[in-house]
């Protein structure tokens, strides 16, 4: 079976190794590529898929919106995000899911497992954050914080949680038991931090859905103050395995998968 990610741009995914050995492991002949779709092509999806006789894939940016137009189905979790990052194709009818959030969430799980009772800070008001936070609200008995710059994001969400601006979020900083920022702050090496951490307690983790670079410049100030961190790793080792079991129905080498992944990003 043909297996794929798809996005825009696309040569820097590690999917393709990272499924691909997990494959290997498993004894499958199954393969995945990464395609590049660039955005004025998009309307030919269907027939770019088609071609190539791919049964499953993956959506990533800036695609996971534009795509649902081009399914049949899509599942509660993609209805709440409003965005898909799997797509399965059974007997030509396209069904999505979207497995970022659970994909994130059981990654956190492992580092903090009273995730329950936590108090947490989310940064950002994208479709991770919005895929995150719904997850987030099956398991969290606190109400959850969500901190943008514009406020205005927040008016189509269907959701419920405390609302604050990135300015109250750095005054508040030392009441919460888990900080995760889904922004693009300190993507791709660069410098930006999307708060200050002046007012961090010692006992708050710190989190990222980055992984690539391996610590961004927040996860770095914070492992500095003496903070537990955690990158998006995880995030997107879950997902890819959620994703894998949609298609096939089976359990993935989760380790394979990961070991892979981290010597591919090994001095990154």
């Amino acid at each position: 079976m043909n297996y794929a990610v798809i996005g825009d741009p696309i040569s820097h995914s590690l999917s393709p190794i990272m499924h691909n050995a997990n494959f290997k492991s498993l004894d499958m002949q199954d393969s995945y590529e990464a395609l590049h779709v660039r955005k004025e092509d998009f309307h030919n999806i269907r027939n770019i898929i088609e071609d190539k006789h791919i049964v499953g894939f993956n959506v990533t940016i800036p695609h996971k919106e534009s795509i649902i137009q081009y399914l049949d189905e899509i599942d509660d979790q993609s209805k709440a995000v409003g965005a898909v990052n799997t797509v399965k194709i059974v007997d030509n009818k396209w069904i999505g899911y979207n497995t970022d959030g659970i994909g994130y969430v059981s990654g956190l799980k492992q580092i903090y497992p009273d995730l329950a009772n936590a108090y947490i800070l989310i940064l950002g008001a994208g479709g991770a954050s919005k895929g995150i936070a719904n997850e987030l609200n099956k398991i969290v008995q606190p109400k959850l914080t969500i901190a943008n710059r514009t406020m205005s994001r927040f008016e189509s969400w269907d959701m419920n949680f405390n609302a604050i601006s990135l300015d109250q979020a750095e005054q508040y900083l030392d009441e919460f038991d888990i900080i995760i920022n889904t922004t693009s702050a300190g993507l791709d090496n660069n410098d930006d931090t999307v708060i200050k951490l002046d007012n961090l307690s010692s006992s708050t983790l710190v989190s990222d859905i980055i992984y690539i670079p391996y610590k961004t410049k927040l996860l770095k100030e914070a492992e500095l103050k003496g903070n537990v961190i955690h990158n998006g790793l995880d995030m997107f080792i879950n997902q890819g395995a959620e994703s894998f079991k949609i298609w096939t129905g089976k359990q993935p080498n989760l380790k394979e998968m990961k070991n892979t992944v981290l010597s591919k990003l090994q001095g990154v």
